[in-house]
């Protein structure tokens, strides 16, 4: 193996675990609230998208559409969400937060934010520019020399 291999080999680990880190952090932190950690996802989401689906939510987490169901079907149950059909299609519904789930979601969601823009303070304008169109394009190029698989099942 050559030593440029050698070093991208190291730098890719390196991504990979700063990449599990990050996510282990979110997980950490929806353990100490006593959720699971799809569920603050989801919840994030919620605050975040405007006419927000739940076929919208399966697309941003890559998460099973049951998964996300069972996770809308209790916020209702537990009235932190609503929903209100789409007057174009009225077999989707938007998700909306009640009074209560904004609350909910308040007591949760600003840690979040916090730490994240906490973590960015540390970088300087540059370096977040960096990091952010560096993660992109390696995004962007990981996915076109990926090669897709045929589903078999």
């Amino acid at each position: 193996m050559k030593e440029t291999d050698k070093i991208m080999a190291e730098q890719v680990k390196r991504l990979r675990d700063t990449l599990r880190e990050l996510n282990r952090v979110y997980e950490d932190y929806a353990r100490s609230v006593n959720i699971p950690y799809t569920t603050l996802h989801i919840l994030t989401l919620i605050t975040q998208m405007e006419n927000c689906t739940q076929k919208a939510i399966c697309e941003r987490t890559f998460l099973p559409k049951q998964t996300v169901s069972n996770v809308i079907t209790l916020f209702y149950k537990q009235g932190i969400v609503e929903l209100k059909e789409v007057s174009a299609d009225r077999r989707n519904k938007t998700i909306h937060l009640t009074k209560s789930g904004q609350q909910f979601a308040d007591s949760l969601i600003p840690q979040i934010q916090n730490a994240e823009y906490e973590a960015m303070e540390k970088l300087t304008p540059k370096q977040r520019q960096a990091l952010i169109e560096g993660i992109k394009i390696y995004g962007e190029t990981f996915r076109q020399a990926m090669p897709a698989r045929e589903n078999n099942s």
